[in-house]
């Protein structure tokens, strides 16, 4: 749950900063570049999963004490969180450069795509044990309703 949620917002942070950043202009003179991504199918895309996100959040009435205790936690793990994103973000951008990099190697580009799989697979397991350390934090009725919106999500609803 947590690492979906840190891969959403990062996208969303991503995206919504290119996007502020750039202007494009249409025959009605200059606008944000957000308006053109946010009317974009990518653009309602995000913009569906944080309004799914934001009744979510409502809806799991977090108290203060929890929201302290798992910023916390998240503290504590906050240098190995950054590695763990700044490494997996290395080997994408290692993929990427294989893959548009003049003629297709395709012994470069599988190496590339086997190490950025072997990083996701330790970002999984270090989400899981971040998961273990927040999930008592929540009560029963929150961990469930995370879990029916993880699986709406993964049904494509």
């Amino acid at each position: 749950m947590l690492r979906n949620m840190m891969v959403v917002g990062l996208l969303t942070g991503a995206i919504a900063t290119a996007g502020v950043a750039a202007t494009t202009t249409g025959a009605t003179g200059t606008h944000s570049g957000w308006q053109t991504v946010r009317n974009s199918p990518l653009g309602r895309l995000i913009s569906g999963n944080i309004g799914r996100l934001l009744v979510l959040r409502s809806e799991l009435n977090i108290t203060p004490e929890q929201r302290a205790k798992v910023r916390q936690i998240l503290t504590e793990h906050g240098a190995e969180i950054a590695a763990t994103v700044k490494e997996v973000r290395a080997k994408r951008v290692a993929l990427r450069k294989a893959v548009l990099g003049g003629e297709a190697d395709e012994s470069a580009i599988r190496t590339a795509a086997h190490e950025l799989g072997e990083t996701l697979g330790d970002a999984a397991v270090k989400a899981a044990k971040l998961r273990a350390d927040v999930a008592p934090v929540l009560t029963a009725s929150q961990r469930t309703k995370i879990a029916d919106f993880l699986r709406e999500r993964d049904d494509g609803a």
